[in-house]
């Protein structure tokens, strides 16, 4: 009995010395580059390139067409709400017949409020919304709210919206007026 159990205990440990050594594949560690944090996309700098053309839409006077161009920065606090400032340039036509100045150009500065009305996460396009506020040089203050759709994901966007202007300004009569447009808004939000 006593070498039965010597044997049945040198066979135990001296098994594992004829075992084969066998590599185990582990499957590979995710990479890093393909990630995307989702968080670090809603906040942060933004910037947007515009074009708007338009239109006044006074009735009994003489209406006057412009075309413009801007850029708008600022920081974007999430996808709902971005705040900024920007500058641009506005050509008139028809301008000697409403305007008191010769100069068919103003250069718009302004504050702007913008944001989505649902959320880009999982969409390739959204409604949007955005609100300018601000002087035009020669002119006087104005404003100008905007609602539209922009398409490409949560950053790097195509856009184009509807947009009404209220200003005021001198007339020819050198009277001061208010004047309301309608314009086309085409843009790219970075």
């Amino acid at each position: 009995m006593k070498t039965c159990i010597i044997t049945l205990f040198l066979f135990v440990f001296t098994l594992p010395m004829f075992a084969q050594y066998r590599e185990v594949n582990l499957p590979e560690k995710p990479k890093q580059s393909k990630y995307e944090n989702i968080i670090d996309k809603n906040k942060g700098f933004w910037c947007a390139f515009d074009t708007e053309a338009g239109s006044s839409i006074m009735e009994m006077k003489t209406n006057m067409q412009f075309i413009s161009i801007s850029f708008t920065s600022g920081y974007r606090f999430n996808e709902y709400l971005r705040i900024g400032a920007g500058f641009g340039g506005k050509m008139y036509i028809n301008n000697a017949y409403v305007r008191n100045t010769k100069s068919k150009f103003g250069i718009p500065v302004y504050a702007n409020l913008r944001g989505n009305f649902i959320s880009a996460y999982d969409r390739d396009g959204v409604p949007f919304w955005s609100v300018n506020f601000g002087g035009i040089t020669k002119e006087g203050l104005f404003l100008n709210p905007t609602i539209g759709y922009s398409f490409g994901g949560l950053r790097n966007n195509f856009f184009i919206g509807l947009s009404y202007t209220l200003t005021d300004f001198k007339d020819f009569t050198n009277s001061k007026q208010n004047y309301s447009y309608f314009g086309l808004k085409l843009g790219y939000e970075l």
